[in-house]
């Protein structure tokens, strides 16, 4: 009764594999400079022109950068 299950368990895993499942492995890199278009535009979004809270935007843009793997340069403004 047991060897049914992993039968069922291999015929399931082939169909995966040949479905052709996402692999995190075959997904692109992405650049540094498309992450930080990425996070700009996110920040645009949270952050209207004209505010005032410039601290809170650095703050954001460098949180959104670390999410994506990497690490803001000190050249980077986010305020623009």
């Amino acid at each position: 009764m047991f060897k049914h299950y992993g039968i069922l368990a291999l015929s399931v895993a082939a169909a995966l594999a040949l479905c052709g499942v996402p692999d995190a492995s075959a997904q692109k890199k992405m650049t540094y400079e498309q992450a930080y278009r990425q996070c700009k535009a996110q920040l645009d979004r949270t952050f209207p022109s004209g505010s005032q809270s410039t601290s809170g935007r650095n703050t954001a843009g460098v949180a959104c950068m670390h999410q994506l793997g990497f690490q803001a340069k000190k050249s980077a403004n986010w305020t623009e």
